[in-house]
């Protein structure tokens, strides 16, 4: 039987369907952790890497068919007579590729901004890979097909490519520059100046204090810091108090073990930290911006001025990447505060979670989450809810253990002394240990809270803005049993 009408297997259908199969497995690989049907079996029981196993198997099928139609000699024409099972895995592996690139471009189409910001870093991280992939893909099944000028510039657009990417990873190629004015996060001990460039380096601190200079390096037991984006530099409370400062950073390109390779230091400022201690104080309360940043930044235009930030917690849908710590807290609170007022932040339960929640803290200055910072008269409690469900919840991976660490927490606070009539308390969740498994502690602490004399709780998470008064059901039990504290919610 000739072949000319068997469309499917024709160089240029079959090179099409790999590249539909292949876009849709990089789809459904980037978004398998957040897909937009929010149901348990497909992202966390297997479902979704199911679906990208089916998509692999696809761009096998199809590889394997483009081979056999390029490289062995009797299926070389169009005019060929293929085996039956060809024919039938031709058409199949088209109408699978078909399959998944539709449902990738319906996912994407479909997801909402955090998703899909979630999708942008999973997919840079594996560009590398997905980039060798169709280069090699292109020399075996593409070259063949050209002869002359065509063979010519293809191979040459493939050495560009590898010769620029090689280059790029020796010597960067995009500027070098901070990304935002920094954020001063009040840490209970100091200051934590916190700004974030475009590629890895150093970061400083320059200042006058009685007529001596300084110069702070972000540092951890005597090294400077030279491998990362985000920058915390540690300033003592009466250095940086209503005095300008400017910030610095050396980029480095590689750190040896024996000596580094740098390259261009920057710097920016001067800043002035604007300090209010005085009896009125006015502050703005921010909570569960989960990237919609545009938004979060027009709703704050209207709200006037204020002396300091209160970040409240859930800037994002997960803290997988070192990216969506600087774009959504760093940078974002930099735009806010301009690195003029003071900020106390406070971790909401969506930090805890993906690859670099555990080096959050750290890399905004902080030991811990739980703290107190000192305000003139006003004292603010800050606690760390951690997560709202159960450590063995099938989301974690096996990898929480917030209990322990609101065990902890609970332990600490029955430790402090009573600071005043002026003590407002922070956390993301107002129970403050949500899981339902929790109750007695959470109780425990709102005990703890009316012992040290709070009037008020300032909390996020439901994102709803309304005061918690003793006919809330969910609340009763807390406010029957403390009258003195107010709840407010989403600030």
């Amino acid at each position: 039987m000739k072949q000319k009408q068997f469309w499917f297997l024709r160089i240029p259908v079959l090179f099409s369907a790999l590249l539909c199969a292949v876009t849709g497995a990089s789809i459904f690989y980037a978004m398998r952790n957040f897909w937009v049907f929010y149901d348990p079996n497909m992202i966390f029981l297997g479902g979704s890497m199911g679906v990208f196993l089916l998509a692999i198997a696809t761009i096998a099928l199809l590889l394997a068919l483009a081979v056999l139609r390029l490289y062995v000699p009797k299926w070389k024409s169009d005019a060929a007579v293929f085996p039956k099972a060809m024919r039938i895995c031709a058409v199949v592996g088209f109408v699978l590729a078909a399959l998944a690139f539709i449902g990738g471009i319906v996912i994407l189409c479909a997801s909402g901004a955090e998703p899909f910001s979630d999708f942008l870093l999973y997919l840079k991280k594996d560009l590398p890979y997905l980039g060798a992939f169709l280069a090699g893909a292109a020399l075996l099944l593409l070259l063949p097909l050209l002869s002359g000028k065509g063979k010519a510039v293809l191979a040459g657009a493939l050495a560009l490519c590898i010769a620029l990417a090689s280059l790029g990873s020796i010597f960067p190629f995009r500027a070098f520059r901070f990304v935002a004015a920094p954020v001063v996060m009040d840490t209970g001990k100091d200051y934590a100046v916190v700004f974030a460039t475009s590629d890895k380096g150093t970061g400083y601190v320059e200042y006058t204090y009685q007529g001596r200079e300084y110069t702070l390096y972000a540092e951890a037991h005597g090294r400077r810091i030279g491998d990362r984006h985000i920058h915390a530099v540690h300033i003592p409370y009466e250095h940086l108090n209503n005095n300008p400062y400017t910030i610095g950073s050396t980029r480095v390109v590689e750190n040896f073990g024996y000596g580094s390779r740098l390259g261009k230091t920057i710097s920016a400022g001067p800043y002035t930290l604007k300090v209010n201690t005085g009896k009125t104080q006015s502050y703005l309360c921010i909570s569960d911006w989960h990237t919609q940043l545009k938004k979060a930044k027009a709703a704050i235009a209207q709200l006037g001025d204020y002396d300091a930030l209160i970040m409240l917690g859930d800037p994002a849908g997960d803290m997988s990447f070192e990216e969506q710590a600087v774009r959504y807290i760093v940078q974002f609170g930099g735009e806010i505060t301009g690195g003029t007022m003071p900020v106390i932040f406070v971790r909401g339960n969506h930090e805890t979670r993906g690859a670099f929640a555990a080096d959050l803290p750290a890399y905004l200055g902080y030991e811990r989450l739980y703290y107190t910072v000192q305000r003139g008269a006003y004292s603010f409690l800050v606690l760390d809810s951690g997560e709202d469900k159960p450590d063995d919840h099938v989301e974690y991976g096996g990898l929480d253990d917030y209990a322990r660490q609101r065990a902890a927490m609970l332990e600490w606070l029955q430790t402090r002394p009573k600071t005043g009539d002026k003590l407002v308390v922070l956390s993301h969740a107002w129970q403050v240990c949500e899981p339902e498994t929790e109750t007695k502690q959470s109780l425990a602490a709102w005990n703890e809270m009316d012992r040290l004399g709070a009037r008020f709780l300032i909390s996020g998470h439901t994102h709803v803005c309304e005061f918690l008064n003793r006919e809330n059901t969910q609340a009763a039990p807390y406010l029957a049993a403390h009258p003195s504290i107010t709840a407010y919610i989403d600030g």
